[in-house]
């Protein structure tokens, strides 16, 4: 006979449990997805610029543009500062005055004529003080009947020719400036702080290259030139001009806040000997063919003038 202790119905009793548990062990941290967290780096998407057509002709017009400013200015500066004084000449030399009883003598710059009496002068030689001496005083007489030129002469367009006389005998220290495109011929007056224009006249004043070619000659020693004295007579026109577009750029430049006076010759009438006529209103120079003398009569008019007008 068979006894149950418990109803059929029953629930099941769990399983048993085992008799050691282990606790969990501690686990790594979970790796981060990469891909499924959010970055706080921001890709943007760009899209490539491209330089368009007129940009870059902008560019290449703008380079050629300073290219051509750069060329233009260099070679100014190489024509007026550079270019000019290579084809500049200056130079100066003695002008020998008429004498029949003094040798022709004429000087390259610090180089003179091989005069043996003349190189003992400015030598200095101690050995014979009283013929030294005797040589300087010799040289100082000679040198009386000379009279010295600066010259500055246009080689390249042989447009125009300065000639300085700093100390004419019986005449006024000025300047002759000769522009041959004008045809104009100006005097300037230094001391007095005038000007005077006149027409140039050809037959005494060589072309820039033919003077060159002359004082060259002149150095060499062994071409003796004409130095006739030819006197014009000459009179003065006033007031003074306003207008300077007629005298050249030259003369122009040289006359700056003067007073620039026109001499016309003098013809017919009673005319007073040279010898007569005060120092001041006479200018003499040698350019090429003779010593040409300008006696002024009326000097006296623009003295006249200036001062009642101030204009000194």
């Amino acid at each position: 006979m068979t006894i149950l202790t418990k109803p059929i119905s029953g629930e099941k009793k769990d399983k048993l449990a085992p008799l050691v548990q282990n606790d969990q062990l501690a686990s790594a941290p979970p790796t981060e997805d990469v891909e499924g967290q959010p970055s706080d780096v921001v890709f943007l998407k760009a899209r490539a610029r491209r330089v368009s057509t007129a940009t870059t002709l902008c560019l290449i017009l703008t380079s050629l543009i300073v290219v051509s400013i750069g060329i233009f200015v260099g070679k100014s500066l190489y024509n007026q500062y550079i270019s000019a004084q290579m084809r500049r000449f200056t130079g100066y030399a003695q002008i020998p005055m008429p004498s029949e009883d003094v040798e022709t003598l004429y000087f390259r710059e610090r180089n003179p004529m091989p005069d043996s009496a003349l190189l003992k002068a400015l030598a200095g030689d101690d050995d014979d003080d009283d013929d030294n001496n005797n040589v300087k005083d010799d040289f100082d007489n000679i040198m009386r009947n000379y009279f010295r030129e600066d010259f500055e002469i246009d080689l390249d367009g042989e447009k125009y020719e300065k000639i300085d006389v700093p100390d004419f005998r019986d005449g006024r220290s000025g300047r002759f400036i000769h522009d041959f495109n004008t045809n104009t011929t100006g005097i300037i007056d230094i001391t007095g702080n005038r000007c005077f224009v006149m027409p140039l006249n050809r037959g005494h004043v060589l072309p820039p290259r033919s003077l060159f070619d002359l004082v060259n000659k002149m150095w060499d020693g062994y071409y003796k030139v004409d130095t006739q004295v030819v006197r014009e007579t000459m009179r003065v026109v006033t007031p003074p001009l306003k207008d300077l577009k007629g005298v050249g750029s030259y003369i122009a430049k040289e006359c700056e806040n003067r007073p620039v006076y026109k001499l016309e010759k003098y013809v017919g009438g009673v005319v007073k000997r040279s010898a007569d006529l005060h120092v001041q209103a006479k200018f003499a120079q040698f350019s090429g063919n003779k010593i040409t003398e300008f006696d002024i009569l009326n000097f006296e008019d623009v003295q006249d003038y200036e001062k009642k007008n101030n204009l000194h």
